[in-house]
């Protein structure tokens, strides 16, 4: 039982990170804790672009690409603890 409860508790410390680095993060920064919204992201016209170690790091290179007029919007999206840069389909 206390195995559960701390692998709950830590589950719920996780996302409750995500939400608060994604709420400090850019307008564009999208986070998700699960593999079923990251294929769902897929779904809905978006592609993997690039896996990086930090939000901080995801967020340059997505702008880096909107600098360079490779793509116009993106996403990074948090999965399996690392970012990954999604950009339009």
């Amino acid at each position: 039982m206390y195995k559960l409860t701390r692998t709950a508790a830590t589950a719920a410390m996780g996302v409750a990170m995500a939400l608060a680095l994604t709420g400090a993060g850019a307008a564009v920064t999208v986070a998700t804790a699960s593999a079923a919204a990251a294929s769902e992201a897929g779904a809905q016209g978006w592609e993997f672009a690039g896996s990086y170690g930090t939000q901080q790091e995801c967020v340059a290179a997505g702008d880096a690409g909107v600098s360079d007029g490779s793509w116009a919007e993106y996403r990074c999206a948090l999965f399996e603890a690392r970012w990954d840069l999604m950009i339009p389909a």
